[in-house]
């Protein structure tokens, strides 16, 4: 099927075609499209041509149905949008692990904190989750462009900049959290280790202890 068809293709299929016969009018058709009726008729015609659709022209209109051939096309589009729109929006799985015991206090400080607030919409916890992931997983979901929290300078000392990514938290079914997954630009934190900042205390509000599953949804 030619690129320019598609959409004429998609039209067709809302009006029933795809599965049974429906009935159009090239006026029609070129009222919907904005196409003129002539470009409408060569389009039908093309995609007649192309093992598409079949045609049945009659005093009441064109009955227009899809091949199989058509029907596989289309299935073929879905799968490859249904995949792209999923890589837009990776899982990534982890197991929830022991940190240092810092992200209390790095979390909290002001600089840090209202920076996530200001993402999130919301006030944030002062402690982290962390989980241990797989590197390739971490830096797939990673691989879109962070929002970039800069680094500061206080009369104690210098803190780092975080890149942050806007998730959901998914840790069983009917129950999402809204949260950042964060990696400092300073870090002790091997390539498998990925923190979580969010509204609540992770471990206690949805029962969390070491070794537990969960899975964050990039948004």
């Amino acid at each position: 099927m030619k690129a320019e068809n598609l959409a004429l293709a998609l039209l067709l299929a809302k009006k029933g075609a795809l599965y049974g016969e429906a009935l159009v009018s090239t006026s029609s058709l070129a009222q919907l499209t904005g196409f003129s009726q002539q470009s409408i008729s060569r389009k039908l015609r093309e995609l007649e041509s192309e093992g598409t659709i079949s045609r049945n022209v009659s005093n009441s209109g064109i009955g227009v149905s899809f091949t199989d051939t058509g029907r596989g096309e289309l299935e073929s589009f879905h799968f490859e949008l249904k995949e792209l729109f999923s890589m837009d929006k990776p899982v990534l799985k982890g197991t929830v692990v022991s940190g240092l015991g810092e992200g209390a206090y790095y979390v909290c400080i002001p600089g840090y904190k209202k920076s996530f607030e200001k993402i999130l919409g919301k006030n944030i916890f002062c402690g982290t989750l962390n989980l241990e992931v797989e590197p390739s997983a971490r830096a797939k979901f990673t691989s879109a462009k962070p929002i970039t929290i800069d680094g500061f300078t206080t009369k104690e000392r210098t803190f780092g900049g975080i890149d942050a990514w806007k998730c959901t938290i998914l840790s069983r079914p009917g129950k999402k959290i809204s949260a950042l997954a964060i990696l400092p630009h300073r870090t002790n934190h091997p390539a498998n280790i990925i923190e979580v900042v969010a509204p609540q205390e992770l471990r206690k509000k949805l029962g969390l202890a070491d070794g537990s599953k969960i899975s964050l949804e990039r948004v």
